[in-house]
C-alpha cells in the first residue's frame, strides 16, 4: 500500500493524516487505497498544541455567521499585526466548519483576541480548545487504525533522518527502542518549533541567544527537529530570528523561576481581564500584539498581575478554576485591603485599584458614545480614550465586563502573577501556498511538505492569538491535500473519514442501545 508518512502529532499533524486519509481514493498500479502513518517522538500524540487555552480563529464561519467580519477584514488584521506574505494568510471558515461537521467539536463562542476587528476566535464551552480540538483528531486516526491498515501510529520513535533520491524526499529513518527502522513515502513535517531547546547548540542560541534566559511555555520536546532535518537536505528556513515572547506565562508562587510555564490564554484579556503593574495601574492596551505588551511589561514596575472580575471570570470560569487548581492563580473574595483579600496582597491600598478601575470605566463609557473619537491612536486603527494604553501610541478600543471603581471593594477577583515567556517561533522550513518545502532556490522539493509552526512565513514577525491552531488546520490540510494530489495525480478521490472510522466520534458519545 501507498503511504504519506506525517512527522509529528500535534494538531497540524493529525490534520494532515485525516486529510491524507479523506483524499485517499485508488491509488494507481497499486493495490488498495493510500494510506497514512504518524510518527511521534513523545508517549502519546497531542505535542504544544493541546496547551493552546484561547481558541481558533476563523472567519466567515457557521458560529460567526452574524457577526461583522470577513475574510478580507482578517487578512488584513494579520498582516497589520506582523505577517508578510498575503498568499499564506488563510482563514477560510470552512476549515473550522470542517472541525464541527466531522469531528462533531462544539465551536459555539467566540472571543476578540489582541489585534483582530472582531470576535473571531472559536471555542466551545468546556476545556482548553487546543486540547479538545486536538484529541478529536487524533481519536479519528485511532479509530481509522483500529478498523483496518490505512493508518498507523507509531509513538516513542524519534525521526533522525529524512531519506532522498535524485532530489525527492522517499521516507524517513527512525528510532524506537535504540534500534532504526525505516518508512517509505512522501514527508510531510508537523514537527514544532524549538522554543525549549536551551542548549549552547541550538537553534535558539544561534538566532535568539538573548532569550535564553526567559521561561518557555514549550514542552521539552520542543527542539526543531523538523528544521534541522529539512535544512540537511538542503531546504530553506525563514524567519528563524522572530520568536514570540508571550506576557502571560503564569509564576508558580512556590516555584517563581520554574523554566517551564502554564500560559494565561489570551482569551482571558478578550473576556475583559486587565494587566496592572506593581503599584495597581494599568500601562498597556490588553488587546495589543503580544510583542507590544511584552514590551511594555519591560518598561513597567513587576510583579505584574492579571486580574478578572466577576463578569469576566463568569465568561471563562473553566480557565480559572483550572488555573486556580494548579496553583498560578488566586481567588479572591474581594479587592478591599485589611482583609487578607487582593490590594493586600498586592500590598496598595484599596484606592488604587479604585482609580484604575474608575479611569477604564470612564474610557469605556466615552468610547461608547464616540467609537470614532478620542485623543490618542488606538489598536489596529482609529482613536482611543484610554489613556494608559493610548499614551503608548497603541490605544485600547475594545472594552468588556467593565466595573466602576466604586465596585472595586467588595468585587470577588480572580488573579495571577505573570511574567513573559518564550511562546512561539514564527520562522521555519520556508514553504509555497501548497505547504511544500522549498530548496534554496526557492524551488519546491519533490515529497516534503510542512505544516504548523514548523513552517516558516506564515506569521511574519508576529503571531495574533488564535492564529496558531488556525494555521495548523489550515496548512495540514493544505499539506495532506497536496501530499495526496502528489501520489494520486488524476485519480485524486474525497472519502468520509466517519465512514472510514465506523461513524466517526458522534459514535462514541451516543447512548447505548437497551436490549
Amino acid at each position: 500500500m501507498a503511504q504519506a508518512i506525517v512527522v509529528g502529532g500535534g494538531l497540524a499533524g493529525v490534520s494532515a493524516a485525516n486529510t491524507v486519509l479523506e483524499c485517499g481514493g485508488k491509488v494507481p498500479s497499486t493495490p488498495g487505497r493510500l494510506g497514512v502513518v504518524l510518527v511521534d517522538k513523545s508517549a502519546f500524540c497531542g505535542g504544544n498544541s493541546t496547551k493552546a487555552t484561547s481558541g481558533i480563529n476563523g472567519a466567515e464561519t457557521q458560529t460567526q455567521k452574524q457577526k461583522k467580519d470577513s475574510v478580507q477584514l482578517f487578512t488584513s488584521d494579520t498582516l497589520k499585526g506582523g505577517a508578510k506574505k498575503p498568499e499564506l494568510v488563510k482563514a477560510n471558515g470552512s476549515d473550522v466548519d470542517w472541525l464541527v461537521d466531522k469531528f462533531d467539536l462544539d465551536m459555539s463562542l467566540l472571543a476578540r483576541l489582541g489585534g483582530h476587528s472582531a470576535p473571531r476566535t472559536h471555542r466551545g464551552k468546556e476545556r482548553f480548545p487546543g486540547m479538545t480540538i486536538t484529541y478529536a483528531l487524533i481519536q479519528m486516526v485511532e479509530k481509522i487504525s483500529e478498523r483496518s491498515d490505512l493508518a498507523r501510529i507509531i509513538n516513542k520513535a524519534k525521526v533522525k533522518q529524512l531519506l532522498t533520491k535524485s532530489g525527492t524526499v522517499c521516507g524517513v529513518t527512525y528510532e524506537k527502542k535504540g534500534k532504526d527502522f525505516t518508512e517509505e513515502g512522501p514527508v510531510i513535517l508537523a514537527t514544532g518549533g524549538f522554543g525549549a531547546d536551551f542548549t549552547d547548540d541550538s537553534l535558539l542560541a544561534k538566532y535568539r541567544p538573548d532569550l535564553l534566559h526567559l521561561p518557555t511555555t514549550n514542552g521539552d520536546h520542543t527542539t526543531g527537529d523538523g528544521i534541522k532535518m529539512g535544512e540537511a537536505i538542503g531546504a530553506r528556513s525563514i524567519d528563524l530570528e522572530w520568536v514570540q515572547v508571550h506576557p502571560t506565562g503564569l509564576v508558580e508562587p512556590d516555584d517563581p523561576e520554574a523554566k517551564i510555564k502554564f500560559l494565561a490564554a489570551e482569551a482571558l484579556r478578550g473576556v475583559g481581564g486587565l494587566v496592572i503593574n506593581a503599584e495597581g495601574q494599568r500601562f498597556c492596551n490588553e488587546l495589543g500584539r503580544r510583542d507590544y505588551v511584552t514590551g511594555e511589561m519591560w518598561k513597567s514596575k513587576p510583579p505584574y498581575r492579571l486580574i478578572l472580575n466577576k463578569a469576566a471570570s463568569d465568561e471563562i470560569i473553566w480557565h480559572c478554576k483550572h488555573y486556580t487548581g494548579r496553583g498560578v492563580m488566586k481567588f479572591y473574595a474581594s479587592g478591599e485591603d485589611g482583609k487578607a483579600e487582593l490590594c493586600k496582597d498586592m500590598q496598595i491600598p484599596v484606592s488604587t485599584l479604585e482609580a484604575t478601575h474608575q479611569q477604564h470605566f470612564e474610557a469605556a463609557k466615552k468610547q461608547e458614545k464616540d467609537p470614532e473619537g478620542g485623543p490618542y491612536p488606538a489598536y489596529p486603527s482609529g482613536k482611543t480614550w484610554d489613556e494608559p494604553s493610548g499614551k503608548t501610541g497603541v490605544g485600547k478600543k475594545f472594552f468588556h465586563n467593565i466595573i466602576d471603581g466604586s465596585k472595586v471593594k467588595a468585587e470577588p477577583f480572580y488573579s495571577a502573577i505573570i511574567t513573559p515567556v518564550i511562546h512561539y517561533c514564527m520562522g521555519g522550513l520556508e514553504i509555497d501556498a501548497n505547504s511544500a518545502v522549498v530548496d534554496t532556490s526557492g524551488k519546491a522539493i519533490p515529497g516534503l511538505y510542512a505544516a504548523g509552526e514548523v513552517a516558516g512565513g506564515v506569521h511574519g514577525n508576529n503571531r495574533l492569538g488564535g492564529n496558531s491552531l488556525l494555521d495548523c488546520v489550515v496548512f495540514g490540510r493544505v499539506a495532506g491535500k497536496h501530499c495526496a494530489k502528489y501520489m494520486l495525480g488524476d485519480k485524486f478521490k474525497s472519502m468520509d473519514l466517519k465512514e472510514l472510522s465506523g461513524g466517526g466520534l458522534a459514535a462514541d458519545k451516543a447512548p447505548a442501545a437497551k436490549l
